[in-house]
């Protein structure tokens, strides 16, 4: 009975929401647009991809199913001037009234699109159903493509031999291809593509208006000529100066410039750059000079123009940037950027609430930011964050609590530093140079420990922003444990029946000496009506690791002695010595203007040799939480099979060497700023090598698939623009910890103390 009571209210809001018509709030003499459907009288025909030409859709649905914003508006009465009222008409949405004219647009857009795409004969057909007595209309638009077009020839008509011999020298390039389908897009690009490349080789007043094409469909039903002209000489109306190949002739840069007639200023040339600061010096010129990719003398060039732009860009030191080219005289441009410098200091803090299974902490930390130390955009932030937490449920500790402090600093280059690199080579690196510094200090009842990290990287970006890399040159940590509860090592390092070398392992003085190469890649992506998600956009990560190995042949080549586990020291403390490899992909499909799918997977495995037995904890791999498997909190899920004990101190236990993860969510526009998501996760860790206080916890080919654990749930997004709020509820479905019955499967019957688990959480999972 008491089972039944919880769906009341459910069903109750369900009741509500169904219950109240639409019907008031269209006007008299129209009709309701109910649905759009699109669909081909060709069946290899994907008629779906062509919902953006439909020019009126039906109400919005959530999920692509139900249309609780309708549902929502039509629980308001007939007086808007009503505050609830109001309230329910803003969060829903108004029934959509049916507009032949769009109706109309949307048939003439989906044919045109047809032809577009090279369906030169295409037609579209709309079907009409209307019933008159519920005041509803539905739509149904049949797309018939007929034959596709594609290129018999490719010819060239141009009219400057220099222009003609250009476009031949890079055909390679080109993306009009035989047999290709006359698709205008392409054929478009193509026109973008050539003009660009004019661009590149000085031709300033060349534009794209001027490149035409010729289309002959008479060699067949399905078979076009095309003739490219490039025909500027008879289109413009002065042609003296459209095949004119410019060059630079002055750079000027204007520092901080308040007034375009202002005469004071510091002014002089530095390497050909006139450089001109209105105010102090805020900047070095040979800074300025670095993030300038062409100076006087050189052919003019559109690419180093916009590497310019995302240079300045990149400078944090910079508020904005503008550059501008103006004709000098017939063959020559003078360009003048103007800089506006940023606020140099920025302070900020940050506080917040934590529950960990039930123990209340709090979090607060401050940082200090300073964007132009050494006049050259240089970033330098330092941040010190402390945190408590009242740990409770601990049998044998005296201290309950928990605390931790941490101090970290980091200083940013905007240019790459390489010793005895040639400065021009350099100008033309977009990227970054950092050192980093860190140190935490934990304080648990069971034992206080101590890391020290330090770090140089380089990260650079390809011209397009898309392509981001990252070399850690060297890092190096050093764990430090000064304290262990006698409890804590009596139940975990001395017991014979918990002894493990991945527990031991995790609570010793340790040094990490590792370099590190990352790649990212992110295609591009069109927003969907101003939402998060984009269309079919996606993104690729890829991570390589190694530690130990240059330390472990040194101690080779000097014949250094070993400690009693067998292990080199540096500075009488063992060193880690292993290799990772992680692997991330995401992507995101757009279904409408309301609805998107996405999905993500991850591999990750990491293998210790030479001087290293176990994987260091820092770099151990967990299951759970907000970004993994949410049917789990942090920790909670594996490895494999594994079952933590309760009542323990488990979180090193929990780990492995090797991640599998998916994940899949529908992600649905609601109302206002929110968002919600239907999720799929599934996943675990595993270890490589078979640990005694870790049994089921060992990845075998012929049980793994058995141990993948998978949680479903909901989620809600509060979308503030530059930042996201999450808050997902996972509830467990598939529970490899137990080898059958409701345990296993608790997707037949959860149990809502245990299978279910809510995260909130900053930004999206993937």
């Amino acid at each position: 009975m008491a089972r039944t009571f919880r769906f009341v209210p459910f069903l109750i809001l369900t009741t509500l929401l169904c219950g109240c018509s639409s019907e008031k709030f269209i006007p008299e003499g129209k009709q309701m647009l109910t649905s759009v459907n699109l669909c081909s009288a060709n069946r290899d025909f994907d008629a779906s991809s062509f919902r953006s030409y439909v020019r009126q859709e039906s109400n919005a649905r959530w999920f692509n199913m139900f249309k609780v914003p309708l549902a929502l508006y039509s629980l308001s009465g007939r007086d808007g001037s009503k505050s609830l009222n109001k309230f329910f008409r803003r969060i829903g949405e108004a029934p959509v009234i049916y507009d032949s004219t769009l109706m109309k647009s949307t048939r003439e857009g989906l044919t045109l699109a047809m032809i577009n795409k090279g369906y030169l004969r295409a037609a579209t057909h709309v079907e009409l159903k209307s019933d008159s007595k519920k005041r509803k209309v539905k739509l149904k638009f049949t797309m018939d493509p007929g034959h596709l077009y594609t290129v018999h020839s490719i010819d060239f008509d141009v009219d400057e031999p220099e222009i003609e011999k250009l476009i031949h020298e890079n055909e390679s390039r080109s993306l009009l291809k035989i047999n290709m389908p006359c698709d205008a897009s392409v054929l478009d690009a193509e026109r973008e593509r050539i003009v660009l490349l004019l661009h590149r080789h000085g031709y300033y007043n060349v534009l794209k208006n001027f490149i035409t094409y010729d289309v002959d469909t008479m060699k067949g039903p399905d078979r076009i000529d095309l003739l490219l002209r490039v025909q500027e000489k008879k289109m413009a109306k002065d042609t003296a100066q459209i095949y004119t190949c410019y060059r630079i002739r002055n750079v000027v840069v204007d520092v901080n410039l308040e007034n375009e007639n202002s005469l004071t200023c510091d002014s002089f040339d530095y390497r050909g750059i006139r450089l001109r600061y209105h105010g102090k010096r805020q900047f070095r010129p040979n800074v300025i000079y670095s993030q300038i990719k062409f100076v006087p003398g050189d052919v003019f060039n559109e690419d180093y123009v916009q590497a310019t732009y995302r240079n300045f860009s990149n400078l944090q030191a910079l508020r904005y940037a503008v550059i501008r080219m103006e004709p000098a005289d017939s063959a020559r441009l003078d360009c003048h950027v103007t800089l506006q410098a940023n606020k140099v200091n920025g302070l900020s803090g940050e506080l917040e609430g934590t529950n960990t299974s039930g123990d209340m902490g709090v979090a607060a930390s401050t940082s200090f930011t300073n964007r132009n130390l050494f006049r050259g955009s240089e970033v330098w932030t330092t941040k010190l964050k402390g945190a408590f937490e009242a740990i409770t449920g601990l049998e044998g500790y005296n201290d309950q609590n928990y605390f931790e402090i941490s101090a970290e600093t980091h200083l940013s280059f905007p240019r790459i530093i390489v010793p005895f690199m040639k400065e021009e080579k350099r100008r033309r690196l977009n990227g970054n140079s950092e050192i980093s510094l860190q140190y935490n200090s934990q304080q648990r009842p069971e034992f206080h420990r101590r890391v020290l990290t330090g770090a140089w990287s380089y990260w650079w970006l390809n011209d397009f922003n898309r392509i981001q890399q990252k070399l850690d040159v060297v890092s190096v940590n050093y764990v430090f444990m000064p304290w262990i509860s006698n409890t804590f090592r009596h139940d975990y390092l001395d017991s014979i029946s918990n002894r493990s070398a991945i527990i031991r392992y995790s609570y010793e003085n340790l040094f990490i000496v590792n370099s590190a190469y990352s790649f990212t890649y992110k295609s591009a992506g069109a927003m969907a009506n101003g939402s998060i998600y984009q269309k079919n956009a996606y993104q690729i990560r890829l991570n390589v690791e190694s530690a130990g190995n240059m330390l472990y042949l040194l101690a080779q080549a000097t014949k250094a002695k070993r400690n009693n586990e067998g292990d080199f020291t540096l500075f009488n403390v063992a060193f880690a010595q292993y290799a990772k490899f992680d692997f991330d992909y995401a992507r995101s499909f757009l279904i409408n203007s309301h609805n998107s799918f996405a999905i993500h997977g991850a591999f990750g495995v990491a293998f210790p040799y030479g001087n290293a037995s176990i994987i260091p904890f820092e770099k151990r791999y967990f299951a759970g939480g907000p970004n993994s498997v949410r049917g789990w909190s942090i920790r909670e899920l594996g490895p494999g099979s594994y079952i933590g004990k309760d009542g323990k101190v488990d979180f090193i236990n929990q780990t492995g060497n090797l991640k599998l993860l998916f994940s899949a969510e529908w992600r649905s526009y609601l109302f206002w700023k929110f968002n919600g998501a239907f999720f799929v996760d599934a996943g675990n860790v595993w270890n490589t090598r078979n640990y005694d206080v870790q049994p089921g916890g060992q990845f075998r080919f012929d049980k793994f698939y058995k141990q993948i654990a998978m949680s479903y749930g909901l989620g809600l997004r509060l979308n503030l623009d530059y930042f996201i709020l999450r808050l997902d509820w996972g509830v467990k479905a598939i529970d490899p910890a137990y080898e059958s019955g409701r345990k296993h499967y608790p997707i037949i019957h959860p149990n809502l103390s245990d299978d279910v688990t809510f995260h909130f959480a900053v930004g999206l999972p993937f």
